[in-house]
């Protein structure tokens, strides 16, 4: 792991992922062996979602994040690259609202991990995902076993990631957006402010 128990670079991350589980070191296998990452170099690939902080459920994605400054070369390039490694289905949304940015993501399946690679044209640390993520294991790190066990036992039940997180947090706006204005706060005042509205 990260001396700082961060994941802030897809180095630590993948060194995170190495020692992790075996859920977790089984994704660090596929990442590497599939060559998704070397195929992405250039887009910065990041391993983002439930899997590098250990509240994955039986289903979930493995995420890679990508940063892309022209979404239809990107696009293109990829329908090439990425048809070598499997099958793929691949989605362009994004834009319809005023503070939504285009993205592109492609999904395939490799050996038995669903993979969702999302790029958009803004770098991959102001990406939502990146921000929720960080906020999520710093939260995480400051609950301990019990909140992974809480955090799991709603995803299984069928929450998504960060309304559970929200419901945790006693939250009640949009869990998004909720999530993004915690992400800005140090860890300090984060946990201190955590630690008023859990019991873990």
């Amino acid at each position: 792991m990260a001396k700082s128990g961060e994941m802030i670079t897809t180095a630590e991350v993948m060194a995170h992922l190495a020692a992790g589980n075996e859920r977790q070191q089984d994704a660090n296998r596929v990442l590497k062996s599939s060559g998704l990452l070397d195929i992405l170099a250039d887009y910065h690939p990041y391993p983002a979602g439930t899997v590098p902080i250990d509240i994955d459920v039986p289903g979930s994605d493995l995420d890679l994040l990508c940063y892309a400054e022209d979404l239809d070369a990107y696009e293109a390039e990829m329908h090439d690259q990425i048809g070598a490694v499997g099958e793929f289905r691949c989605v362009r949304g994004g834009g319809d609202l005023p503070d939504q940015r285009p993205y592109v993501t492609f999904n395939l399946q490799v050996g038995h991990w669903p993979v969702e690679i999302f790029a958009q044209s803004v770098p991959v640390n102001r990406q939502n995902a990146y921000l929720h993520m960080i906020v999520e294991w710093r939260l995480l790190q400051l609950w301990g076993d019990a909140g992974h066990r809480e955090i799991r036992r709603l995803k299984r039940a069928g929450w998504k990631t960060e309304p559970a997180f929200a419901s945790v947090l006693g939250l009640r706006g949009d869990p998004y957006v909720d999530m993004l204005h915690l992400a800005e706060m140090k860890r300090e005042d984060l946990w201190n402010w955590a630690r008023s509205r859990t019991s873990f």
